[in-house]
């Protein structure tokens, strides 16, 4: 082999390495914004419905960070429900007027 084209695999093979490193540390960075990002909106929770508990803050502290990202899927399930049982409320709502409206018609073509 040529000394040229040992030197061109030298630097591909450099830059590959280079490449999956990059991707790889890039990855953790990533994850650690992440985990990071939804700490602070737990603690942001806490410190707005629970007004600040030492204890509640004290305690998401010591949390793992797949404990934390329970938190927020729980919080997410939640918030989810609550907008459908919303929607369902005004689903209701249109049927018992509709039904309401029948009925008085119903009465007065009887009376």
């Amino acid at each position: 082999m040529k000394t040229s084209t040992k030197v061109t695999v030298g630097l591909s093979l450099t830059a590959i390495a280079g490449i999956a490193t990059t991707v790889i540390v890039s990855d953790l960075v990533i994850n650690k914004v992440l985990q990071l990002s939804n700490r602070r909106k737990v603690k942001n929770f806490v410190k707005v419905k629970f007004k600040g508990n030492d204890t509640l803050l004290d305690l998401i502290d010591h949390l793992d960070d797949k404990e934390i990202a329970a938190i927020i899927r729980a919080g997410k399930k939640l918030n989810d429900s609550r907008e459908k049982v919303a929607h369902y409320g005004e689903n209701i709502k249109d049927a018992t007027l509709s039904t309401k409206d029948k009925v008085l018609e119903m009465l007065d073509a009887y009376l």
